[in-house]
């Protein structure tokens, strides 16, 4: 689960490139979302197997959009969606 990932992001303002790290400690999911030129921590991370939850804001320079994100870790692959009140946002990365 550990690690760093380079993601797409499907945002309301189109694909948006970033990073996310994420770190396991004792079941919890702690780390932050690097997208549109902000750092976003994450909150109430958590994590069960391959899969994981957490939820965050994301600050976009216009304004800010609170999410929901539920997704998998298989090896090096990070799929997941992150829901927000503009819809959902699909995020696909690559461990780096």
């Amino acid at each position: 689960m550990n690690g760093t990932f380079k993601i797409n992001l499907s945002t309301p303002m189109g694909m948006k490139s970033g990073t996310i790290s994420l770190t396991e400690e004792d079941g919890k999911l702690i780390g932050s979302l690097r997208a549109l030129g902000h750092d976003n921590p994450i909150k109430n991370g958590k994590v069960s197997g391959n899969s994981f939850e957490f939820a965050g804001v994301l600050n976009t320079g216009f304004g800010k959009i609170e999410y929901s994100a539920q997704g998998n870790i298989n090896g090096d692959a990070l799929s997941a969606t992150a829901k927000t009140k503009f819809g959902v946002m699909k995020i696909n990365g690559t461990r780096v």
